[in-house]
Parts: structure tokens; sequence; C-alpha cells
């Protein structure tokens, strides 16, 4: 059976420690039934994806529909909605190895054409910052999260380091503001990641790269099993 690597350890200003890890070999499932993750961030992305490949996994321990519910608002976010929307989905399983799973948009979404950039050029900073940030929040702060796992936000085969950078980034302000909140460990999984992706990393403890956290608009909205936060703020 695989295992979590450990990159690197993560101390906020409070000096809780969160371990970054890795397991690029894994599926949602293997983290969660393993005790190495309790939620899920993953690509709104449907079809040939991690959210594909883990639907009846995802079904089985919310209780909630894949058919019905899941890939519905899935492919609303990747397809229709024009605005930056996080889909909290929380368990409904009493039974379920997860507390939840959020799905994330990101660069296949149509709410990420207005920030794209020409192949090449580093993905927006703000955009995967603050989606990062708030399912943190919502994941940690809400749910009660100790575990959290993400996989890739980018199109297959376009994982950047700076996607990487942002999401450990949100997650130290998070710690530095919420360090009772603090995870026991943020794990990347899955498929188009590998290891020089997180190489930026280890630079924000010395908080060479680290930029304070600015609070922004967040509007909640229920649609079925799901909880929509909006997420808004001044484009730069």
């Amino acid at each position: 059976m695989n295992k979590t690597t450990t990159h690197s350890i993560l101390e906020s200003k409070a000096e809780t420690r969160t371990v970054i890890g890795f397991d690029f070999q894994s599926l949602f499932k293997d983290l969660a039934l393993r005790g190495d993750a309790d939620v899920a961030i993953v690509s709104s992305e449907e079809g040939f994806s991690p959210l594909g490949v883990s639907g009846k996994f995802f079904e089985r321990e919310l209780g909630i529909s894949y058919n019905d519910e899941i890939r519905p608002i899935a492919r609303w976010n990747q397809d229709i909605n024009e605005k930056i929307t996080l889909i909290a989905l929380a368990s409904r399983n009493p039974n379920s190895s997860l507390l939840g799973v959020l799905l994330a948009p990101g660069e296949n979404c149509r709410s990420y054409s207005s920030f794209s950039r020409p192949n090449g050029q580093k993905p927006h900073r703000d955009y995967y910052y603050n989606i990062s940030y708030e399912a943190i929040y919502y994941a940690c702060y809400v749910w009660g999260a100790r575990k959290i796992s993400i996989s890739h936000l980018s199109a297959s085969g376009r994982f950047h380091k700076d996607m990487a950078t942002c999401h450990v980034e949100a997650l130290s302000n998070f710690c530095d503001r919420w360090p009772e909140f603090a995870p026991e460990s943020f794990t990347f999984t899955g498929c188009c990641i590998n290891q020089n992706h997180l190489s930026g990393i280890n630079k924000l403890n010395t908080e060479d790269l680290k930029v304070g956290h600015r609070l922004i608009n967040v509007e909640t909205e229920s649609v079925g099993s799901a909880i929509l936060l909006h997420l808004n703020w001044d484009r730069i």
C-alpha cells in the first residue's frame, strides 16, 4: 500500500505545525481509508478527472448521488457559472471517512477565462490563492477538518509550481490567523503533480514569498445538498 511522504513542515506564528505531504500514486479513496484525509479539495472538472475517478467513492462517503447532484453541479460550475464559486458538499453519511468534499473552480472553469494568460505564463495568483484560502477556511473552521487532501486544479498536465505555492501560502496565512483550527496535514495527491512542483513551498517558512491575507467578500447560497460559496474581490 502506498503511503504519504512528508515534503516539509509548515509552522505558524503560533508555532502550530502542519505536515505538507504528497502521494501522487493514490486516489482520495486511498488516503481517506488509511486515515490520511478527512476532506478532499478537488477540481470541478467532471469526466476523465480526479472528480470523475472518485465519483463512486464520493457518492458513498457523502451519501449524495453522483449522477443526480454532484455531476450536474460540477458541470454547471465548469461550463456555465461565471462567478468564482466553491461548492461545499458536507457528508450525510454518519459512518463516512470524509467530513465533506469541496469542488473548487480552476483553469478549466468558465470563471477563469478573464484571469487566463498566454501559454507559458504563470497562473493568476489571486484566483488560486483566494480559492485555496476559502476552501481551507471552510474545511477547517466550519467542518473541523484535521487532514486535508488536494488534487490539481489545472487542466491535465498543466499543473504549475506557483499553484502549489498559492495553496500553501493560503494555508500558512490561515494557520497564522486561526491557529486553533490549523490542520495536522495537507496532502497533494493524484495525477499531474510531481515533487518539483512543490519546490516553492519551502520558501514560505522564511516568509520570502508570503503576502498578508486580505479579506474578501464571500456570499453563500444553498442549492440541494450543496452550499455555494461565491468569491468576489477587486481584480488586479
